[in-house]
């Protein structure tokens, strides 16, 4: 059975609900609560949906009050993608998962973030990591230059909940991580790794150690994925995987659940041959995953696994008790005080937005408002960069404050800016923006370059882009594209700042400026599109500072 249950129903199962420990038959409900893909959410944001840290450890102290047995983990991406953790350097997150009770959780892709190092000292160096607090990271198909699970990862768990003072059930899982994470890690952070997409064969040999008998002889047991699932065009889930044949294969009686992660649908169901339950949240905290098993205690085996996807509300600060309180007032006090590099509080003012700009990730074939944004931001810091003296770089302040730039059309550079989807992460509310609302949107500040190529290179890399449908269609910026019905390139027009048309031939000489994680082979975009030969010889800010720079220059949007 599975069900989406609303905070209004679980209010109602607070209040009428008397809570039992165990029935007749000596059975008792062992929750599991599952929150994937946070991204570092800490913060509230209404427009988007995002209902932070302090909203999420409110809705689960009251799951925990419904279901007294309960084990709670994440199915990782804890961090990554989010500027408020980049700007802090991760602090709240340990306090964060401290309270939430999370001490195990998947390995995610977004987890090799910061590196191997800082993945492998699990926020010991941050001022506020508990000193009893650990997290155990669960990844069976990952492997170093040594051809070992690297030491900061153990391919599997045995967690105990307790039912009453001398008795406990023991839970078993395993973890695994997408294949294809490799593909959207900086390459410099996995060099030497290997990300193993033959999940059956690498079960089957995690199987075969001595340890695993303590898995297999837990009455509780399930996979933990940073794999993603999506919901099927009948409503069934479907694996949402570079190899969705090896992850149909995973059937028997070995796993009774799957807790996913990683693809940012909101899904729940049964998947495989054997119909086994599935359930992933919907990311940064706004749906959580209760996966719930039925303990007979004195045979000591489950007697049946249902599953509910519960929404997590955004609530007023005034709302907030406990330990949700206590994160709301640790969350304020990091935006009061964080300032950028420059010395600027993150809440600072820069611009203002005319009217909303949503970014759904989830709608990721097509050119979006927002994506056209942040690739100018990119070729205007090229421009700036390559601007001579504060002359030049006002001629460029004047471009883009509507005031023509009198040049022959064969003079005019054609600087296109371009961009993976997934390196845009949320839209803009109309109103006020702050260096954070800048931030949240292109948060990961990578390394920015550029490269002198032809037309005819610049088409084949926008038509590499239109089929780069796993991960989303290359996002671009002052270019006319018309396509055929292939999604081929028939032609190209450049559109300079000042509204000026040029038709880009294949000689055309053109600028491409992108961020060094998409020209590293990010994404599945083949480094051929980057060559370092002719890398140009300029700096810029990081991609961040780039879109937060470009408001600044703007003024609005």
């Amino acid at each position: 059975m599975y069900r989406f249950l609303s905070l209004s129903l679980l209010t109602l199962l607070l209040a009428a609900t008397p809570l039992r420990a165990q029935n007749a038959n000596n059975e008792v409900t062992v929750a599991v609560f599952s929150l994937n893909d946070f991204h570092a959410g800490f913060v509230q944001n209404e427009a988007q949906g995002i209902p932070g840290a302090p909203s999420i450890l409110q809705t689960l102290d009251s799951l925990k009050a419904v279901y007294p047995y309960h084990l709670t983990l994440s199915a990782g991406d804890n961090f990554g993608g989010s500027y408020f953790y980049k700007m802090t350097g991760g602090q709240p997150l340990p306090v964060f998962f401290d309270m939430a009770g999370i001490r195990v959780s998947a390995l995610g892709n977004h987890e090799f973030d910061d590196g191997q190092d800082s993945l492998a000292l699990k926020w010991a160096h941050t001022r506020l990591r508990p000193v009893d607090w650990d997290i155990k990271y669960l990844c069976s198909n990952v492997y170093n230059a040594q051809s070992a699970i690297p030491a900061y990862a153990q391919p599997f768990s045995v967690e105990h909940v307790r039912l009453s003072p001398t008795k406990e059930v023991a839970i078993g899982i395993t973890g695994l991580l997408a294949s294809s994470a490799a593909t959207q890690i900086s390459a410099s952070r996995i060099k030497g790794m290997q990300f193993r997409g033959d999940y059956t064969a690498v079960l089957d040999s995690v199987r075969a150690l001595p340890d695993f008998k303590a898995v297999e002889q837990a009455p509780i047991r399930f996979l933990l994925m940073h794999i993603g699932v999506a919901q099927g065009e009948d409503g069934s889930p479907v694996w949402n995987d570079k190899r969705p044949d090896e992850l149909s294969k995973i059937t028997g009686p070995l796993y009774q659940a799957f807790i996913a992660g990683h693809s940012h649908d909101l899904v729940i169901g049964r998947i495989n041959e054997d119909h086994q339950p599935v359930v992933q949240g919907w990311w940064q905290g706004r749906y959580l995953g209760v996966t719930k098993f039925r303990v007979d205690t004195v045979a000591m085996c489950v007697r049946s696994v249902e599953q509910e996807l519960v929404s997590v509300p955004l609530r007023h600060p005034a709302s907030l008790t406990g330990k949700a309180l206590r994160m709301q007032e640790i969350t304020d006090s990091l935006l009061n005080v964080t300032t950028t590099a420059a010395g600027v509080k993150i809440g600072t003012q820069i611009g203002y937005c005319r009217e909303d700009l949503p970014h759904d990730r989830a709608d990721k074939l097509r050119l979006t408002q927002m994506g056209q944004l942040v690739c100018e931001s990119y070729a205007t810091a090229y421009q700036l960069a390559k601007a001579k003296d504060l002359a030049a770089s006002n001629v460029i302040t004047d471009l883009h404050n509507g005031k023509k730039l009198k040049q022959k059309k064969s003079e005019i550079p054609v600087v296109v800016g371009v961009s993976h989807f997934g390196s845009v992460r949320a839209g803009l509310v109309k109103g006020r923006l702050t260096v954070l609302d800048a931030g949240e949107v292109l948060p990961f500040s990578n390394a920015m370059c550029a490269f002198a190529v032809n037309g005819k290179h610049l088409r084949q890399l926008v038509e590499f882009g239109y089929h780069n449908e796993r991960f989303g269609w290359m996002q671009y910026a002052r270019l006319d594209v018309k396509l055929n019905k292939k999604r081929q390139v028939k032609k190209i027009t450049y559109i300079a700042p000042d509204g000026t048309r040029v038709r880009v031939k294949d000689n055309t000489p053109v600028v491409i400026v992108c961020d060094a994680f998409m020209a590293g082979g990010g994404d599945d975009y083949p480094v051929k599109f980057f060559p370092t030969e002719k890398k140009l010889d300029v700096t810029m800010p990081g991609a961040t500072d780039c879109f937060i720079q470009y408001i600044r220059l703007q003024r609005e949007i």
